[in-house]
Order: structure tokens, then C-alpha cells, then sequence
């Protein structure tokens, strides 16, 4: 198969897959980026391009023309200012039709909720009094079919089922896939620190209490607590993502307490792909891997954390869980079987 996603726009840049790796469109080289651990192993969605003969990714608006691709899928997401309506009609789908006449074109759902330009906050999307979200019903109407991101709880979020009412078609649910077999290559150990990891996300919104909890049990419990440095003024992703995981991935525990369960929960997946365990939040990752500790109450996080630290026979048994549920649930190898039958029920 002939894959591409496709953005509105994006702050990556545009790349395709040549013996394996992502290279720019720009100028041939081989790419990488936060999302990327190396040219050959990008996580997430961004990842779909690997699993395909020919993959690519395309951020529209870098385009005067687009390129010309003989493309049987394309996974458009139209979400920032492809909505607008001053540039809606550069972006409709019947421009895509018109170049890759061949492809069959599926509205990818990247974000939950649309957001407004200049605006961090999430808009409800029932409000169709604001022009982007009737723009968005347009665009899923014009699409061969739906997709989104979900495995558990997220296939039954009411936004969800408003939008299949509105735009008429089901929404094929795919995987949010984790390259499993590499962080296991590279990452994954065994022989862990007793020690926390306080993993603090950008939006100040879905850090909860992880700061304060961390500090108190580490101090209770006499556990070293371990953070990404960050200065005033020093950019959130300085750190690539490979020397990111390798600041964390050494602690038995990983504490996130994001009280978000709109949110796939990358950073959960990550978590157990390197055999450490996940301690807090509401993320879909963490309820489907990690049920035990998936709640923001500290009483009863608190309590596991004693148990666990007491007993080895149990931790194993928590990182053995969430390995096997990893590795039914979001291993590639899934994510391009699911593409594949989105494809055929396309329509």
C-alpha cells in the first residue's frame, strides 16, 4: 500500500521513507524531530509512514503544489487553519481527489477538541455557532470515512458519538502505536532504581498534583525524585527525545498524575515499553496498562506504592501486565493491520 498523512499544518516538516528512514522532501536528508528517537523510529501516528512499501508525511501548507504521489490511502487531518473559512477552500478535500485521484481519503482526528487561533484552551464542539467547528462537520462529510485514536475508554466519549451523528459515518477506531520492539532494544531494564520520576507534560492544566505528591512520598519514603531540568525561560522540548527517555527510564517509578481521560497517554505506553511503572492519572494508557494505579486519589496511590515497594513479586507482575497488554494493544504491527482495514471498508 501507498500511505501518506496529511496536515493542514504542522511544525514538522514534510518527510517520506526511503530504505527505512524518514527523509525531508526539502532536501533529501534524513530527519528526526521531539517526536522521533532517530530517522528510523518515530513514535505515535507519525510512525503509520514506516509500515507501508511507500510512506509519507505531509504538512499542506509548506506546499505551493503538492507533490505528485500515486497515494491509495491518505489520513488527512484538517484541525487548525484548514477550518478557517478564509482558507477553506485551499484545503477541501475535492483538492486532494483532484491530485490523487487514485486514493481513497479518510478524515484522521488527531485532537479531540479544536481549539481556537491564539487560544491553549480546548472549545466544545457541540457549539456550532463557531464557524470552525460546522467547518470540521463539512470536512468529515467530504472524507471517505473517520478515524481516531482509542482502544478503551475513548471509543465512548460523547464527542464521538456526536460526530458520527452529524457526519454519518462510523468512526474506525485505530491504535496509538508505540514502536514497542525498539524501546525494548534500546531502553528496556530490568535492573531499575528505586527511585521516582516526576513527569511534568507541557500543558501546566494536566500536571495535577505530581510535583507535590512526588516530593512528599519521596521524602516519606526516602526515595531519591528525579526531574527534567528546566530553566526559566528554556524551551519545554530541549531535550531529545531519546536523551529524555534515558533521564527516566532508569526509576522504577514513573509518576504522572494527569487527571486528563481525553488523552491517549503516549507517555504511558513509554512507560511500560521500558519496564517501569506508572503511577497516577486518568490517561486512557494508564487505565488500559496500568489499571491498579490509574486514579488521581493519593490515599490509594500511595497504598500501592507501599505494596510494591515491599513486595518485588508484585512489581513484576504489574510491568509483566502492562508489557502483554503493550504488546496486544498497541504494537505497529496492529496500528497497520487496523490501516489496512480501513482501507477496505472505505468508502
Amino acid at each position: 500500500m501507498k500511505f501518506a498523512l496529511f496536515l493542514d499544518t504542522c511544525t514538522i516538516e514534510s518527510y517520506y521513507i526511503k530504505d527505512k528512514k524518514a527523509h525531508l522532501f526539502s532536501n533529501d536528508k534524513p530527519y528526526t524531530f521531539w517526536h522521533a528517537l532517530s530517522p528510523e523510529c518515530f513514535t505515535a501516528t507519525w510512525g503509520a509512514p514506516f509500515l507501508f512499501d511507500e510512506g509519507y508525511f505531509i504538512s499542506w501548507d509548506e506546499w505551493d503544489e503538492l507533490p505528485d504521489l500515486d497515494l491509495d490511502l491518505i489520513f488527512y487531518a484538517n484541525e487548525k487553519i484548514g477550518l478557517d473559512d478564509e482558507n477553506r477552500d485551499k484545503y477541501r478535500v475535492d483538492n486532494l481527489r483532484k491530485k490523487y485521484p487514485n486514493a481513497k481519503i479518510v478524515g484522521w482526528m488527531k485532537e479531540m477538541w479544536l481549539r481556537m487561533p491564539g487560544d491553549g484552551y480546548p472549545i466544545h464542539p457541540y457549539d456550532f455557532s463557531i464557524p470552525r467547528h460546522r467547518n470540521r462537520i463539512e470536512h468529515l462529510k467530504e472524507c471517505d470515512g473517520m478515524t481516531t485514536a482509542g482502544v478503551y475508554n475513548l471509543k465512548n466519549y460523547d464527542v464521538y458519538n456526536y460526530l458520527e451523528e452529524c457526519v454519518g459515518k462510523e468512526i474506525q477506531f485505530m491504535t496509538l502505536p508505540i514502536p514497542v520492539d525498539y524501546y525494548f532494544d534500546n531502553f528496556y531494564t530490568n535492573k531499575k532504581n528505586k527511585s521516582i520520576f516526576a513527569y511534568l507534560p507541557n500543558p501546566i492544566h494536566r500536571r495535577g498534583n505530581t510535583y507535590e505528591f512526588a516530593q512528599y512520598i519521596g521524602k516519606k519514603y526516602n526515595l531519591p525524585v528525579i526531574y527534567k531540568p528546566l530553566q526559566a525561560g528554556q524551551k519545554f522540548d530541549y531535550l531529545s527525545l531519546k536523551d529524555f527517555v534515558e533521564l527516566w527510564s532508569p526509576s522504577l517509578f514513573h509518576f504522572n498524575l494527569d487527571p486528563m481521560d481525553c488523552q491517549p497517554g503516549q507517555q504511558g505506553l513509554q512507560v511500560a515499553a521500558v519496564g517501569s511503572i506508572n503511577i497516577g492519572g486518568l490517561n486512557e494508557s494508564h487505565q488500559v496498562l496500568f489499571p491498579e494505579t490509574a486514579t488521581c486519589d493519593e490515599k490509594i496511590l500511595e497504598e500501592k506504592i507501599v505494596e510494591y515497594l515491599n513486595d518485588e513479586r508484585k512489581q513484576f507482575e504489574v510491568i509483566q501486565y502492562a508489557w502483554n497488554k503493550l504488546n496486544e494493544l498497541f504494537h505497529p504491527k496492529l496500528l497497520k493491520k487496523q490501516i489496512e482495514a480501513i482501507y477496505e471498508t472505505s468508502n
